[in-house]
């Protein structure tokens, strides 16, 4: 039995969709965990940053109050020039002074890492906003420089140059945090997919298995057996179906009964009906044979022992008729009991067709034997009546070829009978199996349908095909028991 219906089972898709979601849900709070690292990464310089443009701006300050007039944007220049460096020393950290339009005047870089002429968006911005700008001006290899801008004010509150302070940022033992924290993600998540994979596949496995085990159940009911019902001492979804399955067997096996019975009941009133009519067949040629008799009986008649003797065996004759009928019937209504044997299928049914003309008939068989157990009695009605109806169906003007094949494959016994008769009337197909019918004048129309109780007692098939004025072939279909 093929239980995958895809080119992967079900505990491995359902296995693949998990990880498929973990994989995605991991990768989402990697994502997440990085840009809040950064957010907060850059948080953290820009507050630094901020802290040095206040403690740089404080030194400015002092600088300006012990000038001995008020700092101007003229005199700014000669004012910072003296202690500018020193400020820069104290706070660790580059200065950079512009005027207000934007040209720098002072420096303590060595190399410069800001604009010499600043740009008018900045200015600008200056101008509208007196609090302190963050930007990100540029990267250098991994680590990112900052720039802060401010207005310098004198003390009439004065804007009188502009301070920047270039800070470059030391990204060397955040970047090592932020890689230990999503290797721990990882490693937390890689036990989570190992042991989720392993938990998954196991409950799935014994599940599927429980509902293997129900389907082949369910493929094996049938309706004319006595199905027995599932138990299952589980209380969760699976038991739902199982009880559905075992209300299922309860109805399923009213309905058959009612079924069987109603049948049973249909076909004796068939039989009744048949009997009755064939038995009225011969007893009305006899009720007039005898009336007649009668009528013309004369006692002096020279002719009387003739005609007497005559009319007893019209009598007999349809008496014995009356006789084949009631013996055809009791064939099919009683058949003998079975009795299996260990048999050679081959040699059985090479005896059978010894009672047939063998220049008409073609047997083909292989291997040379067929062991099985298997009762002789019925194999040899099944080959007679196939065959017998086979040399009915074909006319006189035709010669007569019946070819019987008969072979072992896949542990089934296949026979094959077929003839060059006149066909089955497609119109009568569909009852050839029906008792009673016939399509041949003569005979009771129970041949076929004994046939198929026998094959369908060992639990085998037949069918045929059929061509009106070209032939009909019968298939059988035996399970091969050593």
């Amino acid at each position: 039995m093929n239980k995958k219906n895809n080119s992967f089972s079900l505990p491995v898709r359902i296995i693949i969709y998990m990880v498929t979601i973990l994989l995605f849900t991991a990768g989402a709070i990697l994502l997440i965990t990085a840009n809040h690292f950064n957010n907060q990464t850059k948080q953290y310089h820009e507050d630094i940053l901020k802290r040095k443009v206040r403690a740089v701006e404080a030194a400015l300050d002092y600088e300006m109050d012990n000038f001995p007039g008020v700092a101007t944007k003229e005199n700014i220049h000669n004012i910072l020039e003296e202690g500018f460096l020193r400020i820069g020393d104290i706070n660790k950290t580059d200065i950079v002074i512009y005027d207000l339009r934007g040209n720098k005047i002072l420096t303590t870089q060595p190399v410069s890492t800001t604009y010499n002429v600043l740009p008018q968006k900045i200015l600008d911005r200056l101008k509208n906003n007196n609090e302190i700008i963050i930007t990100n001006k540029d990267t250098n290899n991994e680590n990112d420089i900052y720039s802060s801008y401010s207005n310098i004010k004198n003390y009439y509150n004065e804007n009188i140059a502009i301070l920047c302070l270039p800070y470059q940022s030391n990204q060397d033992f955040l970047q090592q945090d932020m890689f230990t924290l999503i290797g721990s993600y990882g490693l937390a998540f890689a036990v989570i997919i190992l042991f989720g994979t392993l938990a998954v596949y196991f409950v799935t496995k014994k599940t599927l298995t429980r509902l293997w085990s129900f389907a082949d159940r369910i493929r094996e009911t049938e309706v004319i057996v006595n199905n027995m019902p599932i138990r299952y001492d589980g209380n969760d979804e699976i038991k739902v179906l199982v009880d559905s399955y075992n209300d299922m067997l309860k109805k399923l096996k009213h309905q058959s009964d009612l079924i069987a019975k109603q049948e049973r009941e249909e076909a004796w009133r068939d039989f009744a009906r048949q009997v009755a009519h064939e038995v009225r067949n011969p007893l009305t040629p006899m009720r007039l044979m005898i009336q007649n008799h009668m009528r013309k009986f004369d006692i002096n008649d020279p002719n009387l022992e003739e005609k007497t003797m005559r009319t007893g065996n019209i009598l007999l004759q349809q008496i014995d008729t009356i006789s084949s009928i009631a013996e055809a019937f009791s064939d099919f209504a009683k058949m003998p009991s079975r009795n299996d044997e260990k048999i050679d299928i081959i040699d059985v049914i090479k005896n059978a067709l010894y009672v047939f003309p063998a220049e008409y008939v073609e047997f083909n068989y292989s291997p040379k034997a067929i062991m099985m157990r298997f009762d002789k009695q019925y194999l040899n009605r099944v080959i007679t009546n196939i065959t017998k109806n086979a040399f009915q169906s074909i006319p006189h003007t035709r010669k007569a070829k019946v070819k019987v094949d008969v072979m072992l494959l896949d542990n089934f016994v296949h026979i094959t009978i077929k003839d060059n008769g006149e066909g089955i009337p497609v119109e009568a197909q569909s009852s050839i199996f029906v008792p009673k019918f016939t399509t041949k004048n003569s005979g009771m129309g129970i041949g076929l349908p004994m046939v198929k109780k026998i094959i369908d007692d060992y639990d085998g098939t037949i069918r045929f095909e059929s061509e009106v004025s070209v032939g009909t072939t019968f298939y059988i279909l035996i399970p091969y028991h050593e």
